[in-house]
C-alpha cells in the first residue's frame, strides 16, 4: 500500500509541475472545445500524459483511466486521473485548481492524492491508512451547524438539473453560515478531508473527479456517499462531510432534489 500511495503523490507532483510551469501562459488558441462548456488545453494533455507514463512504467500491468484519453489496460488495478480539474479556473488565471490521482482495485478506491499546485498543498491517503495533507495527518471538521461552511459546485452542462440544484442551494445558504463554489471538486473535497469546509455536495461529476477526494475524506473520518446514501458514484452525484453535517446534507438533498 505504501508503494502505491508514493506512486499516487509522485504522480499528481508531476502533474503539477506541468500545470505551475504553464499557469497564465495558455492563449485563447490553445483552448479546445470538448463539449457544452467543457474545454481543454494542452496543459490538460500534456499533464495527464506525464502521469501516465510514470504510473506505467511503476506498473506496467496496471490499467489506467484519464479524463482526457479515457482508458488504457484491462487490470483489475485501475489508476483514475483528472490532470487538471478546474480547467476554467486554470484558463482565466484563477489559482484554484488542482491534480487528482486515485488507484482503484475491483472497484474501491485504495490510494489516492490530490495536488493543489499553487498553495503547493499535497494531499495523500492509503485505505486504513489516514489522511495527510504536507505529511500532518487531517481530519474532518466538527462545527456547529450553525458555524459550518459547506461548499457546492454547478451543474453547468446539465442545465434540466438546475432547478432542482437550485432548491438544493437555497436551503443550504439558509441551513448553514456560508456556502462556497471554488469551481474545482477535488479541491473541495481536499478542503473537507482538512477541515476547512465542513461538507460538500455536487451534481454529475465523473469518477476522475472525485475519486482521490473520496478516499481522502473517509480516512479523514468523514462520510461520502451518493444522493441515495450508497457508493457507486456511476451518477457523479456527491455528498460528503463530517457525519453531522452530512446528515443535514442528505435532507437537503433528498428533499429538494426532483
Amino acid at each position: 500500500m505504501n508503494n502505491f500511495v508514493q506512486t499516487a503523490k509522485e504522480a499528481a507532483l508531476i502533474g503539477g509541475g506541468i500545470l505551475k510551469e504553464n499557469f497564465k501562459k495558455v492563449k485563447k488558441s490553445d483552448v479546445e472545445n470538448k463539449g457544452i462548456k467543457d474545454f481543454v488545453t494542452y496543459v490538460d494533455k500534456l499533464s495527464e500524459e506525464r502521469i501516465r507514463s510514470y504510473i506505467l512504467s511503476k506498473y506496467p500491468d496496471h490499467s489506467f483511466l484519464g479524463e482526457e484519453d479515457g482508458k488504457f489496460g484491462n487490470s483489475d488495478y485501475v489508476w483514475v486521473v483528472d490532470p487538471l480539474d478546474g480547467t476554467k479556473n486554470y484558463i482565466c488565471g484563477f489559482e484554484i485548481f488542482a491534480v487528482s490521482v486515485a488507484l482503484i482495485h475491483k472497484g474501491d478506491i485504495i490510494a489516492g492524492s490530490i495536488y493543489v499546485p499553487i498553495l503547493d498543498k499535497l494531499y495523500w491517503a492509503g485505505k486504513s491508512e489516514g489522511a495527510y495533507l504536507n505529511g500532518e495527518k487531517i481530519k474532518v471538521s466538527d462545527r456547529p451547524i450553525e458555524s459550518a461552511v459547506v461548499s457546492t459546485g454547478f451543474p453547468f452542462r446539465e442545465i434540466k438539473e438546475l432547478d432542482s440544484y437550485l432548491s438544493m442551494l437555497r436551503e443550504a445558504m439558509i441551513t448553514f453560515s456560508g456556502v462556497r463554489r471554488p469551481g474545482a471538486a477535488a479541491v473541495d473535497l481536499a478542503l473537507v478531508a482538512e477541515g476547512v469546509f465542513d461538507g460538500f455536495f455536487e451534481m454529475k461529476l465523473s469518477i476522475w473527479d472525485i475519486a482521490a477526494g473520496i478516499l481522502l475524506i473517509k480516512e479523514a473520518g468523514g462520510i461520502c456517499t451518493n444522493f441515495d446514501g450508497g457508493e457507486d458514484f456511476s451518477s457523479g452525484d456527491i455528498i460528503a462531510g463530517g457525519e453531522k453535517i452530512y446528515k443535514f446534507l442528505f435532507d437537503i438533498v433528498n428533499k429538494k432534489r426532483g
